[in-house]
């Protein structure tokens, strides 16, 4: 099998990184010994390694950052719940000899409506927001 620059190239990363095989090691060791010109590019990597990455969480931030993210897909579904609750509240009917009459707006205070009203509208809003923040998340 022939080994072209390509596969070498793939290699390498690996092989300065020192996390490559016995076997690979020997076949990016032949390439190199069979190009010098090869080698001494993987000779200046070698000589300039790339910084190493912090990482960008530590365990606990990962732990809060779940169970943020868990408060958050409940307090949704707590929203969601209360917001279609206040929503289609008013909405509530019965059924009257032969015709139906609507329940909520015959008998509700208009203060109580539109306290109803301005709670539905926090819920979605509420919502909505706790939407937005769990894009992020992709859930």
């Amino acid at each position: 099998m022939n080994v072209t620059q390509n596969v070498i190239d793939d290699l390498v990363p690996v092989y300065l990184a020192g996390e490559a095989s016995a076997d690979t090691v020997a076949l990016v060791e032949e390439f190199l010994q069979q190009n010098p010109d090869f080698a001494r590019t993987v000779d200046a990597l070698r000589a300039n390694p790339l910084p190493e990455l912090a990482n960008a969480f530590e365990p606990t931030q990962e732990k809060e950052t779940l169970n943020m993210t868990k408060r958050l897909l409940r307090r949704r579904g707590i929203l969601l719940g209360l917001a279609l609750f206040l929503t289609l509240s008013p909405f509530t009917f019965e059924f009257n000899g032969g015709g139906m009459t609507w329940r909520y707006l015959r008998e509700t205070p208009p203060v109580a409506a539109a306290a109803m009203f301005v709670a539905a509208l926090g819920c979605w809003a509420g919502f909505l927001s706790v939407r937005r923040k769990l894009r992020v998340t992709g859930l």
